[in-house]
């Protein structure tokens, strides 16, 4: 059975706008998704989690998501180990790491950014023009857990240098690490592309490094969950992946109707004035880096959303040998499962694409 949906969105009535592709399960029939994201500030640049909650697309796949900041990688990875997260978005190193040294029972089931997404920033007169100026400087991080961590040990090994060359201070996320760049407390600091948009926005000019072309094709962020969690709720997974892959049509589409969007979901994060066009700008200017580290600027609507490429999942696995945090490597295939790859895309996206562009 079809329905047509009436939601608001930004304050005004969209309707006819949301089509769900089967009979959408009464409240009392929804199975609770308990859906951990590695943040501690859910804004707007998570549309993968809230925009698919809030047009009503995990709703549709029976699933009651409740979306929590799961505050860092590490610590969504516990969460999901303990039972207290049921999916979680991650970065996936960290978690390849205690994959393959470990044999912790995590493993991505949907690759959600698929460009590589870490960057080094300094401030826009700093004297630093290239990675090797850091050495003997101090380098700030969300949290010394943090995948980018990781990635700074590659970096730094590729061009003969070590972390030992640089002094690491954990700054925490959002405005503490922004400040601390600011005040030169740090001379250089880890952050993402979306993090970028996010301190631009708010007043805190940076500059970002050059990062090798090959990132381009870099997972960054994936959703996972355990081997057993997947492997008896395989119906949660999927709807999970297929919500999340309408979501990422959706924003493809119509990047400002997913601000608006936002807006009605988070409405402590709205404008008082719902028409601010400057408060449209510093969010879209987020979100816009977001259809950028999810791809979906230029992959095409009918692209195979959710699978993964093992080459990728190599590709990552081979830097983190690099930097000793792997000991030895495992076939990459242990890390991922493509099983429902085929079920995320099993929707009429064609007329997800219609909804967005007929969006307010």
């Amino acid at each position: 059975m079809k329905r047509v949906w009436t939601k608001f969105v930004g304050g005004t009535v969209a309707t006819a706008l949301l089509f769900a592709f089967g009979t959408v399960a009464s409240a009392q029939e929804l199975k609770k998704v308990t859906y951990a994201v590695a943040t501690a500030d859910l804004n707007v640049g998570y549309p993968f989690a809230t925009l698919a909650k809030h047009l009503g697309y995990f709703e549709e796949e029976g699933l009651d998501v409740e979306i929590v900041p799961g505050q860092s990688s590490a610590a969504t990875a516990q969460l999901l180990l303990t039972g207290r997260a049921n999916v979680g978005v991650a970065q996936p190193d960290p978690i390849m790491i205690q994959r393959a040294n470990a044999n912790i029972p995590l493993v991505s089931f949907y690759p959600v950014s698929r460009r590589g997404t870490n960057v080094f920033i300094v401030k826009p007169d700093s004297p630093i023009q290239e990675l090797a100026d850091i050495k003997g400087k101090t380098v700030g991080v969300g949290d010394l857990g943090s995948g980018s961590v990781n990635y700074l040990r590659a970096r730094l090994a590729r061009i003969g240098l070590s972390v030992n060359d640089v002094n690491l201070l954990a700054t925490g996320y959002g405005t503490p690490g922004y400040e601390a760049l600011k005040n030169d407390v740090v001379d250089m600091a880890m952050s993402f592309t979306g993090g970028v948009a996010r301190m631009t926005v708010a007043g805190y000019p940076v500059r970002v490094l050059p990062r090798p072309e090959a990132e381009e094709d870099q997972y960054s962020y994936n959703l996972f969950a355990t081997e057993e969690y997947i492997a008896a709720n395989p119906d949660v997974i999927k709807g999970i992946g297929r919500a999340t892959a309408k979501a990422g049509i959706f924003l493809k589409h119509n990047p400002e109707a997913a601000v608006r969007a936002f807006w009605a979901y988070s409405p402590d994060r709205a404008p008082k004035d719902l028409n601010d066009a400057a408060a449209m700008e510093r969010d879209l200017a987020i979100l816009e880096a977001q259809r950028r580290d999810m791809a979906v600027d230029k992959l095409p609507d009918d692209f195979a959303w959710g699978s993964h490429d093992v080459a990728v999942l190599d590709k990552i696995q081979k830097y983190l040998i690099e930097v000793e945090q792997i000991k030895e490597a495992k076939d990459p295939s242990v890390y991922f499962t493509n099983e429902f790859a085929a079920d995320y895309v099993d929707f009429d996206i064609e007329a997800i694409a219609s909804q967005a562009k007929a969006a307010k």
